[in-house]
């Protein structure tokens, strides 16, 4: 990671994750000086520099007034000395050692005034530093008079090398972008915005019939030397050029004109982009590209084509166990006494409160898979094991979701090995894993559920449709990455389903556990723990702990950190998840689970055929959600929303308490 921004921790934690902070700034004796600076120099303005001086051919049209590209360098000069006096103590109060380069007045007149969506360029090595525009508007500042409007979280990575002639890879991109993932800074006059100069921004027109003043200071860390990313599309549209600047090349430079006299530092290799949409969303979800590039993981499995089938889709189903292994691991539940199931009718053998019992049941686990893991695995270590049992009826669907961060995951992996102890197919609710997920997010998964909520907590039932259920023999083994999203459709087979799942990760991992502070959900825990944790620690305990506002203090605490969990709309996850290769829309589970809940694909409920009484069948319609049929009937609205859109876990609750009270 590059530079420290801001003195204030909680503030450098804000900005690293959306990009930009708001701050109190100027009082209103300073803004009216501020003010009266700008209309008593403005006669000395020599107007913008365009592309038109130079003959340079653009479709570029500035429509707003800043002073980076006037003609009079001495004015420019004068406004920078302005600005920068008036902002020093303050901007010392807030940054960390950082020296100002461009000062601007921006002004938008009435009905004018866009400004495209930008990043602005690249003034530094972003991989080792963070530039930072500190905004400051003279006026309140709102949509109507065309405020600035943020892509949260988008900063650090696009654009990598952004300057003048450089294309901008999201260029075609505005219409989706401006109308999804804007976010208006509604600020006060004389607050502050603090945002990083690659973060992805916009403002609209000023539609009132002031003038929108505001102020522009671009700063950099004191240490960091400034540089300057040319394209040279005529000599070599491949290379770019990193040019060495002073305070004297922003001064006197011209955006159109190809920069003279100054040392070249290098040349890194460019391929011209143009980005999708599916694209966008994929780099809105990856890492920054200034954060720290880890080695690969090492391998976990012997086979480097099965290890490349791992890394690549996020699971593998090899062979494991044989015919007397599983019934000797069946034999074994069976034989046990169980004081944890619940009305659900999915249940874990980790989550009973006898000791015994969930320490008896990691031997036998381990006693039974290591040695036969042996033979597939490499360098490897388990740490929790558990009987994973879906009982027959409806109550047991499991919505899509990723398990735990057990470890870090910028440097290794976890993974479950999970086997059924019978034949498995979507009747029985065997395993099913969306393709290739485990890529999709980069966010630590935190303990007790449901109180911790994740990126994917809004979109369980979106994504059902888009779950391969994966059909096993007995003795299979599924060995997922525990970031792949994985779910499984209700077991309708009138058995008890019976399978059993062990946790691996490199040897040399350091265990972790990610606790969601009670009272401050927006911060996380994150502790050093071994393999004793787990059967000590599992999701009740730990649910409880939370309700009762007290954490696992006897464990060690490493270090906290902000949540960092960006909100993904429904159409912006589907679209997310459709960019992977191989997954599509699985129409006919969505078709036969529509059925299973009585209700149609398209979200309309289908007519009970078992309703006693049209009083029963309003008790039913007051249940939270679910869709009064009487409303169906009499009206031709169709509602467009699909089932999974349509039926959500408190309609699935509803349902379910409707069928098991009939039963």
């Amino acid at each position: 990671m590059p530079n420290v921004v801001f003195k204030d921790e909680p503030l450098e934690m804000e900005f690293n994750q959306k990009g930009y902070v708001k701050v109190p700034f100027l009082n209103e004796e300073e803004i009216e000086y501020l003010k009266k600076m700008f209309f008593d120099t403005i006669a000395e303005s020599g107007g913008p520099k365009t592309s038109g001086d130079v003959d340079f051919d653009t479709n570029s049209l500035i429509t707003y007034d800043f002073t980076f590209i006037d003609k009079n360098t001495d004015y420019k000069r004068k406004v920078f000395k302005i600005i920068t006096e008036a902002f020093q103590n303050k901007t010392n109060h807030y940054l960390n050692n950082y020296r100002p380069i461009i000062a601007n007045f921006i002004r938008k007149q009435q009905d004018g005034g866009e400004v495209p969506m930008h990043q602005n360029w690249a003034f530094v090595d972003e991989e080792k530093y963070t530039s930072v525009s500190v905004w400051v508007p003279l006026v309140d500042s709102n949509e109507e008079n065309g405020t600035l409007q943020m892509v949260d979280g988008s900063h650090k990575r696009f654009g990598k090398y952004r300057g003048p002639m450089i294309p901008w890879e999201l260029r075609n991109l505005k219409e989706e972008i401006v109308s999804k993932h804007l976010t208006p800074m509604n600020v006060k006059a004389g607050e502050c915005v603090v945002l990083d100069d690659s973060i992805v921004h916009y403002s609209n027109v000023n539609k009132t019939p002031g003038l929108r003043l505001a102020i522009q200071l671009i700063l950099v860390p004191q240490e960091a030397g400034t540089i300057h990313y040319h394209l040279d599309r005529e000599k070599d549209k491949t290379k770019i050029q990193v040019l060495e600047t002073d305070l004297d090349f922003y001064m006197d430079f011209h955006p159109w004109l190809k920069p003279t006299g100054k040392k070249e530092l290098r040349t890194v290799r460019y391929i011209e982009q143009s980005l999708t949409y599916k694209d966008f969303l994929k780099g809105l979800a990856a890492s920054r590209f200034d954060e720290k590039k880890q080695k690969a993981p090492a391998p976990l499995f012997n086979d480097p084509e099965t290890q490349c089938h791992f890394e690549k889709d996020g699971y593998v189903k090899i062979n494991l166990l044989n015919e007397s292994e599983v019934k000797d691991l069946k034999e074994y539940y069976l034989s046990l006494k169980h004081d944890h199931i619940g009305q659900y009718g999915f249940h874990i053998s980790l989550e009973n409160k006898n000791a015994d019992y969930v320490k008896g049941v990691f031997t036998k686990l381990f006693s039974v898979f290591v040695p036969k893991l042996d033979k597939v695995l490499t360098n490897y270590k388990t740490f929790t094991a558990s009987y994973v049992i879906k009982e027959a009826g409806l109550q047991n669907i499991v919505p899509p979701h990723q398990d735990w961060s057990f470890i870090d995951e910028d440097q290794y992996c976890s993974a479950t090995v999970w086997v059924p102890l019978m034949d498995v197919n979507k009747n029985n609710g065997a395993l099913g894993v969306i393709k290739g997920s485990h890529k999709l997010f980069n966010y630590q998964r935190q303990s007790p559920s449901p109180q911790a909520k994740t990126v994917l907590s809004p979109h369980a039932f979106t994504l059902f449709p888009y779950v391969e259920v994966i059909e096993m023999k007995a003795g299979e083994a599924l060995i997922f990455d525990n970031r792949t999203i994985h779910a499984s459709p209700p077991n309708i087979s009138g058995i008890t389903r019976i399978g059993a799942g062990i946790g691996i990760t490199q040897k040399d991992a350091q265990l972790l556990h990610y606790y969601q502070v009670p009272g401050k959900e927006e911060i996380v825990n994150v502790y050093s723990v071994d393999e004793t944790f787990f059967p000590k620690y599992n999701n009740s305990v730990l649910s409880d702990l939370y309700n009762k506002g007290q954490s696992p203090s006897e464990l060690k605490l490493l270090h906290s950190f902000k949540k960092n969990i960006p909100h993904i709309p429904d159409s912006e996850m589907k679209a997310l998840v459709e960019s992977l290769d191989g997954v599509k829309f699985n129409d006919s589970l969505v078709k036969e689970l529509a059925e299973l809940y009585n209700y149609n694909p398209d979200g309309t409920p289908k007519k009970r055929e078992s309703i006693e009484s049209k009083k029963e069948t309003q008790k039913i319609n007051t249940n939270e959600n679910v869709v009064n049929e009487t409303i169906y009937a009499k009206n031709s609205y169709k509602d467009p929303r699909t089932f999974f859109e349509k039926y959500t876990p408190s309609n699935i609750i509803a349902e379910i308490k409707y069928r098991l009270g009939k039963n």
